[in-house]
């Protein structure tokens, strides 16, 4: 019978050495999302947090959202890390994960993985600007407004399979827009709000997502005009622009690519099959 490694694991806190360490931070573009766990306090104020203390480690925001695996290109025991997960957070719902290729393909392969739900995610950073014309504006909103931006946060969820939370989760991100001068819409040269993105923000890093653009308005270049803007403020701020996107979805790879992106590495984000039997 095999040994089921569940002890190789142990809580560690936010400002472990791990996060500080020349493995983890080879990877840091690709675990920006952990990054943002484990640096804000707020938004994330209790995530679980486990290493076993040299080439793994595992976060949890909540029980609604993906397990994060950072694994270094080193490791090798999946079957342990496998075994860990679901111990420890088999009552997720969705019980997913985000980690590197190597652990999806593992997992994968002893038929442990729903793909039904797979998403390839593409990492990039962003070095060098390319030159675009601007047709409107970056902009905050109005309390007015948040009805529009919520409507907007609710059609990316529904576009991306994204968790965007309850409708008061939604009308509270879209109030965001008022309240963290930060995240921004984009105007027409008519005033009408035609997209919108938000920008996390971290010790070294600006990682742009939600991004989203009117139905109505597609087309135009809006979202890759957006993009570029928060881009650029995040260089003139001293952050390292990233940004994640569905690698088999061309237009926001193709956008993103226009502005000045590159692409650092891909993860999985997928869903374990439950229950889960004992081998």
């Amino acid at each position: 019978m095999e040994l089921r490694r569940t002890d190789m694991f142990n809580k560690i806190k936010r400002d472990d050495n791990i996060f500080k360490s020349e493995l983890f931070l080879q990877d840091a573009i690709a675990f920006n999302v952990m990054i943002s766990i484990i640096e804000n306090i707020v938004r994330y104020p209790t995530p679980k947090i486990f290493s076993n203390g040299r080439d793994c480690i595992i976060v949890n925001s909540d029980p609604e959202h993906p397990v994060i695996v950072w694994t270094a290109d080193s490791f090798k025991d999946y079957e342990g890390v496998f075994h860990f997960v679901d111990s420890e957070f088999k009552n997720n719902n969705p019980f997913k994960i985000m980690s590197k290729m190597e652990l999806y393909n593992f997992l994968n392969a002893r038929n442990k993985v729903d793909n039904s739900n797979k998403k390839i995610l593409g990492a990039y950073q962003c070095k060098n600007l390319n030159d675009i014309e601007y047709v409107g504006r970056a902009d905050n909103i109005t309390r007015e407004e948040i009805s529009v931006v919520a409507g907007l946060i609710a059609l990316f969820g529904k576009e991306t399979g994204e968790n965007v939370g309850t409708e008061e989760n939604i009308v509270s991100d879209a109030e965001s827009f008022i309240n963290n001068p930060l995240n921004k819409v984009w105007r027409d040269t008519n005033n009408k709000i035609v997209a919108l993105a938000r920008i996390r923000i971290t010790e070294k890093y600006a990682r742009t997502g939600l991004v989203i653009t009117d139905v109505n308005e597609r087309g135009k270049s809006y979202a890759k005009m957006l993009v570029h803007f928060l881009a650029q403020h995040a260089m003139n701020i001293g952050k390292t622009p990233v940004i994640f996107t569905d690698f088999d979805y061309v237009p926001s790879n193709k956008c993103y690519r226009a502005v000045g992106y590159e692409l650092r590495s891909t993860l999985a984000n997928y869903e374990l099959k439950k229950p889960q039997s004992v081998d």
